[in-house]
């Protein structure tokens, strides 16, 4: 049994009844997603995800629309390619949907990176330990200092963190899982828990063979850091107007792409395609909304980097407001008058930040401006979202029901 889940104007109205007139405007799109009623015995599929393709056992990423993207405008980024079982990226799915991982059982990846927000949280500021719901109605708990960023194709970041403090993802994986502020789990509490669970036993077992015989907190990480590197986003009307299908594009998206990568707006200089992204770290001036957040400094400890942040990718970028690392902007048209103002240097960013060069007052016209954001739409692709299990092995509730938090399991 499945069911599609539609996160529209009905999903609004609730946001709406529930949060503040200042949150209430931040999801302009939400998205569509699939729940799935587990296999008996929650077995583990043998199958690859959307977007990849099952070769000699092995799920490759599918770069059907990339190749003309690397020759055509693509300024030379090589494409990793990667090789998963898919067993266990299917047990990763299960373990970050999961909330067995928190250390109060409450909390799951998928709060903060929830496929109705395009696998981030729609909030300006994440909210992390005792907090009750998911997405912009999530309250009370631990506010976070920064908002949550997308996963999709994280498999291609260098750096993970807005201030790039993870330089893969099992790094990544750990954050979360073992801060005091977010999960507040640990590896003994994680592996003292799953080797408990015959489901989990049985499946760790199908994943790993032998290996997995006994579940350790590596073997979570790795399950985990597995399911993220399968979400790839790469079928965008971009990518199908880029290998020759010149009617995937409009006009007025035409005319975006142009200013997109025109000398005077120079968004392609920090976003070129295929990814939309040189991940490097640039300093654009975004105020803080309360306490100062120095960034890239504060892992590298040079001034030269206060106040910069890892450049995101714009691939689904309509679907994952708010923007910059504080939620600051809470929409794409506010994201392009900033930069079109000049970023910090329009907007009376602190002297002591070396804004980027490239950020500089562009003196867009409003139809140039509408068209850029047209152009953005274009990069939306969620095909390989992947599937919400209607449960979880643990029994433990799912992120799919605000209700269901209100009476949540207290076993231990």
């Amino acid at each position: 049994m499945k069911s599609w889940l539609v996160f529209g104007s009905i999903a609004s109205l609730f946001i709406l009844c529930d949060c503040s007139k200042a949150e209430s405007r931040i999801i302009p799109e939400l998205s569509k997603f699939e729940v799935v009623e587990p296999p008996l015995g929650f077995r583990l599929s043998s199958h690859c995800p959307s977007g990849l393709k099952l070769e000699k056992g092995f799920c490759l990423i599918d770069y059907r629309y990339i190749n003309s993207l690397e020759i055509n405008g693509g300024l030379g980024q090589t494409l990793v390619q990667v090789k998963l079982d898919p067993k266990v990226i299917d047990l990763g799915r299960y373990l970050f949907f999961d909330p067995i991982l928190s250390g109060d059982k409450q909390l799951s990846c998928a709060h903060c990176h929830h496929p109705a927000y395009s696998l981030s949280d729609g909030r300006k500021q994440s909210i992390g330990k005792d907090g009750l719901g998911y997405g912009p109605t999530r309250k009370n708990g631990v506010l976070l200092k920064r908002s949550a960023p997308s996963l999709w194709n994280v498999v291609y970041m260098k750096n993970l963190f807005w201030e790039g403090r993870a330089s893969n993802l099992e790094d990544q994986a750990e954050g979360p899982l073992y801060s005091p502020d977010e999960m507040a789990s640990s590896p003994e509490i994680i592996e003292s828990r799953l080797n408990e669970s015959p489901y989990y036993q049985k499946m760790f077992r199908q994943a790993y063979g032998e290996k997995g015989s006994k579940i350790s907190a590596a073997l979570v990480i790795d399950a985990l850091s597995n399911f993220e590197r399968s979400l790839v986003s790469f079928s965008s009307r971009f990518d199908k107007w880029s290998t020759g299908d010149k009617e995937a594009l409009n006009t007025e998206e035409l005319l975006g792409y142009n200013v997109f990568r025109s000398f005077v707006a120079r968004c392609a200089e920090c976003h070129p395609p295929p990814m939309f992204t040189n991940n490097v770290f640039a300093t654009i001036g975004v105020l803080d909304t309360k306490e100062r957040d120095f960034g890239r400094e504060t892992i590298t400890g040079q001034n030269l980097l206060r106040g910069a942040f890892r450049v995101p990718s714009l691939r689904n970028i309509v679907k994952t407001a708010p923007y910059m690392h504080a939620g600051n902007l809470d929409s794409l048209e506010e994201v392009v008058h900033f930069y079109n103002e000049g970023g910090g240097r329009g907007n009376g960013a602190p002297n002591d930040l070396r804004i980027h060069w490239h950020v500089r007052e562009m003196g867009l016209s409003k139809k140039e401006i509408n068209a850029l954001i047209s152009f953005l739409y274009t990069l939306t692709d969620e095909t390989s979202m992947p599937k919400f299990p209607k449960s979880v092995p643990s029994g433990l509730p799912v992120a799919l029901e605000y209700e269901s938090y209100q009476n949540r399991s207290s076993i231990k």
